[in-house]
């Protein structure tokens, strides 16, 4: 009796992580889109503080604290998940940051700054603190590097500074025309969308609303990143990986 009662909750445990993960992505293939064409519209203080996360507050102080000009506020949206973001310019630094609020349909709200830098090859170079693996696979338009454990944003900007001497050398960034507002934005979630079908991971037609359909591929792995245990297993490697760039620096 107690082995049949064992292997009971073992099913238990088990069902979730198997529906989701053969299941799940013929769901995610048939309900989800990726953004190519995006338009922003602009979400005035009052109504970004009243809508996004808890924790965004904390890091908007730090970061005004640590230099940065607002360049705006604005938001994206699907069927399970509202994210909230705020973007902002260093000048001297000739770096983007962003402080991110996500709230998403049976999950926790998630709070986040990264920074954001692109240079004279065409690739950016990102470091941010949440500790969400991302759902899309390596891209070769960017590097990004997560420390989730690092709450304050002084410490944050300081690893971003020696990634970036250790990756990038001389080379340049490029400046970001703040009073274009999202424009440099709307340009790399094309690119990034590009990426991904170049990865067979999106379908090449982009419909009304400006998304690309995922393909099954592109379904079954970005599922797999964002479910139990492909996004432990991705979570893991991505805090090695960025603890490593920087030890190596």
């Amino acid at each position: 009796m107690l082995e049949i009662a064992f292997w009971g909750l073992v099913g238990l445990v088990l069902i979730g992580p198997l529906f989701m993960n053969i299941v799940g992505p013929f769901i995610v293939w048939r309900t989800q889109k990726i953004p190519t064409i995006v338009q922003f519209e602009l979400v005035s203080d009052d109504d970004f503080f009243e809508r996004c996360t808890e924790g965004v507050p904390y890091f908007d102080e730090q970061m005004i604290d640590a230099g940065f000009m607002v360049v705006g506020n604005s938001s994206l949206h699907d069927s399970h998940t509202d994210t909230y973001f705020r973007v902002y310019w260093h000048e001297h630094l000739k770096l983007a940051g962003t402080v991110v609020g996500i709230s998403a349909t049976n999950q926790p709200d998630l709070t986040y700054c990264e920074f954001s830098q692109k240079f004279a090859d065409g690739r950016w170079l990102n470091v941010l603190n949440g500790n969400r693996p991302e759902a899309y696979p390596p891209l070769p338009i960017k590097q990004s590097f997560q420390f989730p454990e690092v709450l304050v944003v002084e410490q944050l900007l300081s690893l971003h500074a020696q990634l970036r001497q250790r990756l990038k050398g001389d080379l340049q960034p490029v400046d970001y025309q703040a009073e274009q507002g999202f424009a440099e934005i709307t340009a790399f979630l094309r690119e990034e969308s590009d990426a991904l079908l170049a990865k067979g991971l999106v379908k090449p037609d982009i419909d009304e609303d400006g998304k690309r359909s995922l393909t099954l591929y592109g379904a079954f792995v970005m599922t797999w990143r964002s479910v139990w245990p492909g996004r432990a297993i991705v979570a893991a490697f991505k805090r090695r990986e960025a603890r490593r760039a920087v030890a190596r620096g």
